[in-house]
């Protein structure tokens, strides 16, 4: 039996430590702008790495971020001391290969920190000798395309260039080997006067399919911009019609009278255009599920790390049972370097799985060469666990100092 297997791993240590990069390279960044609801994003990024080692030598990883936007290292701490001296079998039920079901003893705890599950998936998948994906099922893909979703309101950023200064940037993207970019839209809500906004929104959508040509598939996300504008939406949305717009993300805040209206316009100006929506909850029990039941919503978002392995499996296996033809692609900006690989072993092992957000960040302290980005894909690893490690004389080096350490 796989867990009797796992029973000589013996969780020993947790450390806790912030990682810092640069949008652009790792030392010199470029300013990534603002969204339709919030200042300029900046130049950096912060990981909020997460190691949990065994007394076996193994160590999985993963990013506590999205714990830290919202708590405290002193809640982790007091949170996870109790994984310390538990066996690594006593987590999941494993079988045959593949995690069955999670243990009721640490559902609660998992739930909460869907980013955990990440760093046991990865120690379970090291101490079977398999890809943290193979623990889901069955490899439906070799390679996983991403998205450049670090396309903010770079006109705000440089406004001598107008629109053009977001076309600019995705040239680059393109240049670089991604195949689709994401363009941050919804200046109504906030920056602009309303139907300038709106205007400039087109005009950036017009301007970067102008630049970056036919083959390269662009998303756009309001972040909620046109809250209280349909009548706006609805000039957007006919203003995108001929633009091969892969999909609308965030157009409103969710409700079902105004995603009807959203999808009869999208279905009368750019009917290809998917809508797509949810990063900012689990799914469940949630107005998606409500609108991917109304066939309201074309793919559903939950954040990779809010999430972690199991619960989107589950998510992704009760979608699959419920009928409807909502697809799933995670929202992972906040979750960098680890998160993009988790969505990726998870999109290896996911029918439903559309595309992964990649923020663009390459953090100088991980190594994972084995996802090969050619051609706007990463390719999936066959190594065991996540297939990532860190560069251990530079984490000695720069930042250990910061580490918290449980044990």
């Amino acid at each position: 039996m796989a867990n009797s297997s796992l029973d000589g791993h013996i969780i020993n240590k947790i450390t806790i430590t912030p990682v810092e990069n640069y949008f652009g390279s790792p030392r010199k960044g470029r300013i990534v702008g603002r969204n339709a609801k919030m200042e300029n994003y900046g130049i950096n990024q912060r990981e909020w790495l997460l190691q949990v080692s065994t007394d076996s030598g193994l160590t999985g990883l993963s990013n506590a971020r999205p714990a830290m936007n919202k708590g405290s290292i002193e809640g982790l701490v007091n949170d996870f001391q109790d994984l310390i001296g538990k066996k690594l079998s006593g987590f999941f039920n494993v079988s045959g290969g593949r995690v069955t079901s999670v243990n009721p003893r640490w559902s609660d705890l998992i739930d909460r920190y869907g980013f955990l599950d990440v760093a046991l998936f990865d120690l379970i998948g090291q101490a079977l000798g398999q890809p943290a994906y193979s623990l889901l099922g069955d490899k439906v893909r070799d390679k996983v395309e991403g998205y450049d979703s670090s396309l903010y309101f770079q006109d705000l950023v440089n406004p001598a260039e107008g629109a053009n200064a977001v076309a600019i940037e995705a040239a680059e993207a393109v240049e670089k080997g991604w195949r689709a970019v994401k363009l941050k839209l919804g200046r109504p809500g906030k920056w602009f006067e309303p139907h300038a906004g709106t205007r400039r929104d087109i005009e950036v959508v017009e301007s970067v399919r102008a630049t970056v040509g036919d083959d390269i598939k662009i998303l756009v996300d309001a972040n909620n911009g046109y809250d209280g504008r349909m009548d706006l939406l609805e000039d957007f949305v006919r203003g995108i019609g001929d633009l091969n717009v892969l999909w609308m993300e965030e157009m409103v805040t969710e409700n079902i009278a105004d995603y009807r209206k959203l999808n009869e316009w999208r279905d009368k100006y750019t009917p290809k255009t998917m809508i797509v929506d949810g990063e900012s909850h689990k799914g469940r029990q949630t107005i998606y599920w409500q609108l991917m039941e109304e066939g309201l919503l074309d793919a559903i978002q939950p954040d990779m790390l809010h999430m972690g392995f199991w619960q989107f499996h589950v998510l992704a296996r009760d979608i699959e049972k419920s009928g409807v033809d909502t697809l799933i692609a995670p929202h992972n900006y906040n979750a960098a370097y680890l998160g993009l690989r988790a969505d990726i072993q998870f999109g290896a092992a996911t029918s439903r799985f559309v595309i992964a957000e990649d923020s663009t960040l390459d953090f100088e302290l991980y190594k994972g060469a084995e996802y090969v980005f050619e051609d706007g894909k990463y390719a999936v690893p066959d190594s065991p666990g996540l297939a990532v490690s860190i560069d251990q004389d530079l984490y000695d080096r720069v930042y250990k100092q910061h580490e918290t350490v449980i044990n």
